[in-house]
């Protein structure tokens, strides 16, 4: 997902810990993503800020698009963007967040069944030698 960032400065959210997914198909799919997020913040952002657009406003022809907008519909659009670029932004953090804390656990399940197999295998090779060399009563 991209989100504007003060001073002009582009955020990216990569496409990563997901396994068996080539680079070429992560570039894809973040690009995929990155327009799905684009419509639905131009349709949101529209739709919230379609009260502010005049009807009787006459526009000027030879003007950049976004300056055929009013000073209000303007704010109401950039306000709508930042608002939600910054949603987005933190569930992306919340959500590494959680992966680290799963990653986190992993681990420490894998260490946990390393040290028990660990233990049984201890045992059963002190118990076997035990038992092969204990004192006979010969």
């Amino acid at each position: 997902a991209v989100c504007p960032r003060p001073g002009g400065n582009l955020k990216k959210m990569s496409v990563s810990g997901v396994p068996g997914i080539s680079m070429a198909d992560a570039v894809v799919l973040t690009a995929r993503a990155e327009q799905d997020q684009m419509k639905s913040i131009n349709k949101l952002c529209m739709e919230r800020c379609s009260d502010t657009v005049r009807p009787d406003e006459v526009v000027p022809t030879g003007v950049k698009s976004h300056e055929r907008l009013s000073e209000n519909t303007r704010r109401c659009l950039d306000n709508c963007f930042q608002k939600f670029c910054g949603t987005a932004e933190r569930v992306a953090q919340e959500k590494q967040a959680w992966e680290e804390q799963q990653l986190r656990l992993q681990q420490q399940q894998a260490l946990a069944t390393t040290a028990v197999l660990g233990t049984v295998a201890t045992t059963l090779t002190i118990g076997l030698g035990c038992y092969l060399f204990r004192g006979g009563d010969d």
